[in-house]
């Protein structure tokens, strides 16, 4: 055996090989195992530069070298590099010792740390990641190849860059350090991290840090989801449509999803009532045969019903809304009120989720379900009351009889007008309203019809009049009509045409006995700068002269309160 044979013999036994680098980085020389090591044989090595050699013991030679780490060293002590080791010679070249044995066991940390719960990276001095675990790069969304050797800048945005950056020369100064905060990655992500640096030092100098990192984003989402929950149902300070937006994008900050609905049931038609998201292709307002929508499902299951792969969900993919919207994440709940089903809630997204999801999930939009019932029911109970209240109001302000406005409605739509005027310039006139001869109706035909009569009046009336006049019922057989933005020689030909409706018109009672009745009309215009009295008594006259000169006509107060009548027809 040539002398020194038995150690290349020994090396291969090991599975170790020796490459011998020049001063200039080139391979002089191989010797071992280089097919099991390297993956070729040693002579192909030959002439090739340190870049080219594989594994993670040569990148980082690489890197040590680049910062002068290796020629700093003094000859013949070797340097740890991970799966192997590097010395340097006396005429100033390197030899790297890589090892199979060394690589392999290197490989059973890589696993380890590919299968831990959190993201695993390693930054050398220069920032350049030289591992990342299975975590990081699922998390980054890139091959382990592609991001070897690059600087942490290319996977954060530059202002999340300059944050970190000073956290990064206290790790590489020998301080662990630790810190949550928010960054924004370079594809637009906004997260919350949770982070730990560790300094690797190796013979009293730091060659860099590991960085083990959790994504706490969708704990602390969950954290404010559930403080709005508990919050926002019972807020008085702000409007429903405030609360339910606040709970909606709280749920879809949480859930990582994009569009969030709560939609309304009646019968088979489906229509949305509240929408929080920047890109949603649909909005309140919008309606839509229940049948085409996912909520079928979630009515049809009676629970919360979710998908994330809807293309590959065989309950999902054939489905009208699908074929519409291409939704591949989905997850929603009934609503239901007082026992009732009402309707849903529901978050979705175009973008598959990466897992299913988890009870977790489930729970808190089961949660959110009772808050928005609760919302809803506040509001409708809200409503009712209002409802009640305008009914009321309405009783107060309504004439029994007839329907039409009282004297309090009357004084406060008056007393509006008044104020454009005054503030305006605008006009307006108003007519008194008696029935001539009414008191025969009552003693001839009885009280029961003469109320078949008033109602009548006023529905004729009403019928004479443009939207924005009033007629009102002010006791008795007297009316009063508002006529908004008119003038007096108007005003007056619109008396006439009441006067002739009712004139030509009449009721038949039901044994057959047939009704007649006239009107006399006193019409005045407003006055700048007088009240609603005033402008009354001077119609009230004019009805009265109206009445002494025959009855069946119209009479209007003129600036010189003389009468003017209009002729009957």
């Amino acid at each position: 055996m040539e002398r020194f044979a038995w150690v290349e013999e020994a090396l291969v036994s090991s599975g170790t090989v020796l490459v011998r680098l020049t001063p200039e980085l080139q391979v002089h020389d191989v010797v071992g195992d280089a097919v099991r090591v390297l993956g070729e044989p040693g002579e192909v090595w030959i002439g090739r530069g340190l870049a080219e050699l594989p594994g993670e013991a040569a990148a980082v030679a690489e890197a040590w070298v680049s910062r002068g780490a290796v020629h700093a060293a003094k000859p013949s002590m070797p340097l740890e590099l991970g799966d192997g080791s590097c010395c340097r010679l006396a005429d100033g070249g390197l030899v790297l010792r890589l090892s199979a044995r060394q690589k392999a066991s290197r490989g059973v940390i890589a696993r380890m740390a590919d299968h831990l719960p959190v993201m695993v990276a390693y930054v050398d001095r220069d920032f350049c990641f030289r591992f990342n675990n299975r975590a990081y790069l699922d998390f980054i969304g890139q091959p382990a190849e592609a991001l070897m050797g690059q600087p942490v800048s290319s996977v954060l945005d530059a202002d999340s860059y300059a944050k970190i950056r000073p956290r990064f020369d206290l790790a590489l100064a020998g301080q662990e350090v630790s810190y949550e905060d928010s960054l924004v990655l370079q594809d637009g992500r906004q997260i919350y991290f949770k982070v730990h640096y560790l300094p690797d030092v190796v013979e009293d100098e730091v060659m860099g840090f590991y960085a083990i990192i959790q994504d706490v984003s969708e704990y602390r989402s969950m954290i404010q989801l559930l403080r709005d929950v508990h919050t926002g149902v019972n807020r008085t300070d702000i409007g429903v449509s405030e609360i339910v937006d606040m709970l909606l994008r709280d749920a879809l900050s949480y859930l990582r999803l994009d569009i969030a609905l709560v939609s309304q049931v009646e019968g088979e038609r489906y229509t949305v009532r509240w929408a929080a998201s920047d890109n949603a292709p649909v909005g309140a307002g919008d309606s839509f045969a229940l049948g085409d929508t996912y909520c079928r499902l979630t009515l049809d299951a009676d629970d919360v019903f979710h998908t994330h792969r809807a293309g590959q969900d065989e309950r999902v993919k054939g489905h009208p809304c699908y074929e519409n919207f291409q939704l591949e994440t989905y997850i929603g709940a009934p609503l239901r009120i007082q026992g009732k089903v009402w309707g849903t809630l529901n978050f979705s997204s175009p973008s598959a989720r990466r897992h299913a999801f988890s009870e977790v999930d489930i729970e808190l939009v089961r949660l959110l379900v009772g808050a928005v019932e609760r919302v809803i029911s506040n509001e409708m109970e809200v409503e009712r009351i209002r409802l009640e209240r305008d009914q009321l109001e309405d009783q107060a302000m309504t004439d029994a009889l007839t329907g039409l406005p009282n004297r309090s409605q009357l004084d406060r739509h008056v007393t509006r007008l008044i104020e454009e005027c005054d503030s305006g310039g605008m006009v307006f006139s108003l007519a008194a309203v008696d029935i001539d001869f009414f008191k025969q109706v009552n003693d001839g035909f009885g009280h029961a019809a003469g109320d078949q009569v008033l109602t009548w009046l006023a529905q004729t009336v009403a019928n004479c009049l443009r939207d924005g006049d009033l007629v009102a019922r002010t006791g008795g057989e007297e009316f009063v009509v508002v006529m908004r933005r008119t003038a007096l020689p108007e005003a007056i030909k619109a008396a006439e045409r009441v006067r002739r409706a009712v004139e030509g018109g009449g009721i038949t009672l039901s044994d057959g006995q047939a009704i007649r009745i006239t009107i006399s009309i006193g019409v005045s215009q407003y006055r700048k700068g007088e009240g609603f009295a005033p402008l009354f008594e001077r119609a009230d006259r004019r009805l009265y002269s109206a009445k002494r000169s025959g009855r069946n006509r119209v009479c209007a107060a003129t600036d010189g309160e003389s009468s003017q009548e209009a002729s009957r027809v």
